[in-house]
Order: structure tokens, then sequence, then C-alpha cells
């Protein structure tokens, strides 16, 4: 199972699409109209990933009726869709849409009822294609450096993590992987890391272990569970980042003392073309002990909207050569989950919602 395409659920296309295409260097696919958009919706390609962006009001207003504009649909990419519907339907899930044909004979797609309001399309692609239901095939990407979708993390009350995870592990096959406790003298958040075993779709899960934790300040304002943030794998976050910025996207600040720590951590090697870059641009670096010179760069935009909901992840899981065999960077960057939730601490301490 695989990431497919997200659906950004919203009141009004215009604004997210020329956001998506001016910041984010994103390309329209054609719908019908000369700007790549209709309406009530627009496919904007961001690098490699679609971004369907949908006003259209029997899709998204029960979703809007609850929640701000986010991400209302994580579509995944299935090899068979008639056995993944047999998992849920046994598993006591809802079909929302059953199996529909894809006009252009690429497969078959349907739609089930996710965790809370979000809800999961299913698209059948037995060639590993990527393609969005119900629109005709469309521009492959951007000029971004950005190549897929890497994970979606999920925010969910207090009390509620067992429960999700166990609903995506007998819905759709999910599996248990890593476990976090993030704590700081201020606030605290649980997380499991699910991971599914015939593909690359991973989906951490956090809960708040305190009140004024960052998920509960999130589920406030998002007035639910739900997507917190989605992160986007490059092969260049350098210059993807740096593209970014010069676009207008702001990312979470990370202070100096980060990287005058960093150099004293065990397993740590420089990449002496880029060190600079990368403090300059305020990227996060992570590592397994058995595999330093595979690292993990990472780092967070600020929210979308002018409440702290939904935000995006760029992340980078070098490649390198050991031993013979080739090995990517592994993992969620463990410490730099720790920075990342105290870089957030400060955004709240600003908002004066954390004290």
């Amino acid at each position: 199972m695989e990431f497919n395409h997200l659906s950004f659920y919203v009141d009004t296309v215009a604004p997210w699409r020329n956001w998506f295409v001016r910041a984010w260097g994103g390309v329209c696919a054609a719908l019908g109209a000369a700007d790549g958009s209709t309406d009530d919706r627009a496919l904007v390609y961001v690098g490699q990933v679609p971004l369907l962006i949908v006003a259209t009001p029997q899709i998204v207003s029960p979703y809007l009726k609850q929640h701000p504009p986010g991400i209302g649909d994580v579509a995944l990419r299935v090899g068979d869709l008639d056995y993944a519907l047999g998992q849920v339907v046994a598993a006591g899930g809802t079909v929302v849409q059953p199996p529909q044909p894809d006009p252009w004979g690429r497969g078959r797609w349907a739609q089930i009822q996710g965790w809370g309001s979000l809800r999961h399309t299913l698209v059948e692609s037995r060639r590993s294609l990527r393609w969005v239901p119900s629109l005709a095939p469309a521009p492959a990407a951007s000029a971004s450096a950005i190549t897929a979708i890497d994970h979606a993390v999920l925010n969910v009350p207090e009390g509620d993590l067992p429960r999700a995870v166990a609903w995506y592990q007998g819905q759709l096959g999910f599996q248990p992987q890593q476990q976090f406790i993030i704590d700081t003298p201020r606030s605290g958040l649980r997380s499991q890391v699910l991971a599914h075993p015939q593909g690359s779709a991973k989906l951490p899960i956090n809960e708040p272990a305190t009140p004024n934790s960052q998920v509960q300040e999130f589920l406030h304002y998002n007035r639910g569970g739900g997507i917190q943030h989605v992160a986007l794998h490059t092969h260049d976050i350098v210059s993807t980042v740096a593209e970014l910025k010069a676009g207008g996207v702001n990312f979470l600040p990370v202070p100096p003392s980060y990287y005058e720590a960093l150099r004293d951590r065990p397993g740590y090697q420089p990449d002496d073309d880029r060190e600079a870059a990368i403090a300059q641009l305020q990227i996060l670096v992570d590592w397994e002990l058995h595999l330093p010179q595979a690292r993990l760069l990472q780092t967070f935009t600020q929210p979308f909207l002018s409440i702290p909901t939904v935000f995006f992840e760029i992340i980078q899981r070098q490649v390198v050569q050991t031993q013979g065999t080739v090995a990517q960077a592994q993992g969620f960057g463990e410490r730099n989950f720790q920075a990342l939730f105290e870089a957030i601490e400060r955004e709240q301490i600003k908002r004066g919602s954390l004290t």
C-alpha cells in the first residue's frame, strides 16, 4: 500500500490553488479551464505529488461543518481493490463509494470512511501508476525536487490512540513500528508509528499526554482529530527549502544551539559541502548509530492557516553505499522529534497557549 494523493477540503479553491502554484512551484493539471481548475476543484502537482483541492459542497460540507479547511482524504494505492475492501468490510468498516471504473482504463477506485472525519480513497493500480480518480491523465510533475509522500501524521484525542491503531491494523492492514513518548517540562505526547507491510505507506498517530500539549492545541483548533501534517520527500532538501522560502513559505525556526549541540552527538558525520546551508536554512539532522553516513534531513512549515492546524514537513532520506549495498536513512528522526516538539512549543508560547 502506497500513498497516492492528498485531498484538501476547502471553502474556496482559487486562493489555495494560487498559493500552491506561486509559493510551492506547483503545476495545475487541466480540468477543463485554462488555469487548470474548475470552480469547485483543482489538481496541483507539487513535484510528483498530486494535491486535489476540493470545494464541491456535497463532498466537503460535512467536513467543514466540523473542521476548518484541511486534509479530508488521504488516498492510498492498492494492488487489489476487492481484497482491500473485503478487509475493510470484514473489520466493520464503512464503504462510502463502491468500486468505480476509471474512464481512461487505468484501474478502479473506491472510498472508505477513515478514522473520525478522515476518508481514504483506495486507488487500484497494478502497474504502480499514480492517478487521481475521475480526472483525465495529467502532467506527471512540476519542476520541484519533491518526489513522494513520505508519511502522514494523524492526531487523535487522549485515550483514542489504542483504538485508532487497532482500526488501521484491522481495516487496512497497517502494523505497529516505532513508539515515541515525547515530553518536556511543559507538555508531552505519545505516538505510535504504523507502517504497511506491503508498501511504503507510514502513518504515525499521536495523542496528547498533557492538557496543554501541542496535540491538544491542534485538537482544539481543528475541533477534533485529523491530519496534523504530511511529510513530502525530496531528493535535495537544501535546494527545495531554499526555493520554498524564496516563494514565501514560512518554516518553524530552529535555535542556533541545536547546531552547536549537533557536532557533539555520537556518530556525527558532517556534509562539508552543505553543512553551512543546512544550518542557515534551519534543517534538522538525524541518523541511526549503525549507519551515521545515511542522514535524515527534515524541516517543518508553519501552519497553513492562521490557527495551529495542518502543515507540511519536507524530508530527505539520504541514500549511501555501504559494504557493497545501497542503504537509505530510515526512521522518523527520533531526536528531531523532540526538537520539533520543542520548536512547536516555542510557537505555542508566542501564541499565549502554553505558559
